[in-house]
């Protein structure tokens, strides 16, 4: 009890960032399915509440230690605001068929009751919830829950709160549309975390365990989990490609994965286990292909500067669903002994095909985009992988290394190259012209030089 309120509101810091996050409409309200919706309302008290809490009655949100965002003052004010008995804003509840009542919008609110009665302030230090910031009970600052008159207490233990709560029998995908409508707080929830309240059972615990692989942490650079579940809605992803392939994706990709939650909520031991497999593999084999490149875009020069670069933060959602669903398919052993021609093929069509490229910038979760972006990676991928040419393409990586070591001076354009990442080799005689794939053929370039040369030469 003594760490009650500390650990149900450790801020974490760290956050994901993506660089190619699409602004959807709202969609419409589910059609074609039964759109019933059952509610209750109360005004029970914040002592009730609080009991309820205590009991295991009651869930504040489902690992909201991670959730907790305000700070001292504010929780303080609304303190402040039910010792003067001004009305708070309506608190959302759900009931789930476990029996408990989950906070949907409110969470803040109930956090700041719930921690200061304990005496707590809910943050990593574990410091003593003392009010501060008042602006009218100003006698009252600095003063911590036990120490306030036991008139002023009462005020607080007997705040009515207004709730409604959307009981078990309502649909849940139209009580995700509700809650996404509702959801009007200081720090509104995001998608996952709303899925978090709205769709628990043993596929949502799945999913939060797969984000917590410390090898997927430590390619998404993360030391702890996410603040906002980006690290979980990106597992999700991951679930919904590879149970459904992108040929049967439908936008918007809201939809798409609550219709994965829905689907596996309960998922069985044998699917589970399954998808725990799959994960691994793909987490593997990206850890050894791209290290900490891993999701992330790799840029190519320009005339100006022909030095490309790997983008240091923002992490790429597009690449992170091609990427994880082929390597999830395909047996490490094949991937391992083509891991250097793999890798060169990922970084041409991020800086070369335009079709590509387009396709992982601009309306990402459009139909037409996401079997794009998929159907030209697989291409390249099992070009590679089932490769029986008698007279092969491309130079090997060895070669490149080889190449770089001795001289990472470009050839086009006579600057030196800054990174192995960003060399090209091209061929001197082109191959579409006969020119053949050997040492003797071959030149060292900027990637943007290699594929501008036809512009210059």
């Amino acid at each position: 009890m003594e760490n009650n309120a500390l650990k149900m509101a450790e801020e974490l810091e760290e956050e994901i960032l993506f660089d190619d996050e699409d602004q959807e409409a709202d969609s419409d309200l589910i059609s074609g399915e039964a759109t019933k919706i059952y509610t209750e309302q109360g005004d029970p008290e914040i002592d009730g509440l609080y009991q309820r809490w205590k009991r295991g009655k009651l869930n504040v949100q489902p690992d909201f230690q991670r959730y907790f965002v305000w700070d001292i003052t504010k929780s303080s004010r609304l303190l402040e605001s039910a010792m003067l008995d001004i009305p708070l804003p309506v608190i959302y509840l759900t009931e789930e068929a476990d029996g408990k009542i989950y906070v949907i919008d409110g969470q803040q609110r109930l956090t700041s009751f719930f921690a200061f009665i304990d005496g707590l302030f809910p943050d990593k230090k574990g410091k003593p919830f003392k009010l501060t910031g008042l602006k009218v009970l100003k006698d009252y600052q600095g003063k911590q829950f036990t120490q306030l008159p036991e008139d002023i207490q009462d005020k607080i233990r007997y705040c009515k709160l207004r709730t409604i709560t959307f009981k078990k029998e309502s649909n849940p995908s139209l009580k995700f549309e509700i809650f996404e409508r509702l959801n009007t707080g200081s720090v509104p929830l995001n998608t996952q975390e709303l899925r978090n309240c709205i769709y628990r059972g043993r596929f949502n615990n799945l999913i939060k365990e797969l984000a917590s692989d410390k090898e997927f942490m430590s390619l998404l650079g993360l030391s702890h989990p996410d603040r906002r579940m980006k690290d979980v809605e990106l597992v999700l992803r991951f679930t919904a490609f590879y149970h459904n392939t992108h040929i049967n994706y439908k936008a918007p990709i809201k939809n798409f994965l609550n219709n994965e939650m829905t689907r596996f909520q309960n998922i069985s031991d044998k699917d589970a286990e399954q998808l725990r497999n799959a994960f691994k593999n793909a987490v593997s084999s990206i850890k050894s292909l791209l290290g900490e490149n891993a999701f992330k875009r790799f840029y190519k020069g320009t005339e100006a500067n022909p030095d490309g670069y790997w983008e240091k933060s923002r992490f790429n959602t597009s690449l992170f669903d091609v990427l994880m669903d082929s390597f999830a398919r395909i047996d490490k052993n094949l991937i391992y002994p083509n891991i250097d021609s793999i890798k060169e093929a990922f970084i041409y069509l991020m800086t070369s095909d335009n079709e590509f490229i387009d396709a992982i910038e601009i309306g990402t979760s459009e139909e037409r985009k996401v079997i794009r972006r998929f159907d030209k990676w697989r291409n390249v991928l099992n070009s590679i992988i089932g490769e029986r040419h008698s007279q092969p393409r491309c130079f090997s990586y060895k070669l490149k290394e080889q190449l770089f070591e001795h001289d990472s001076t470009c050839e086009l354009c006579g600057n030196q190259i800054s990174q192995i990442d960003d060399a090209a080799i091209d061929h001197i005689e082109q191959y579409w012209l006969g020119g053949k794939t050997i040492p003797e053929n071959a030149r060292l370039t900027h990637r943007f030089c290699n594929s501008s040369r036809p512009r210059k030469e």
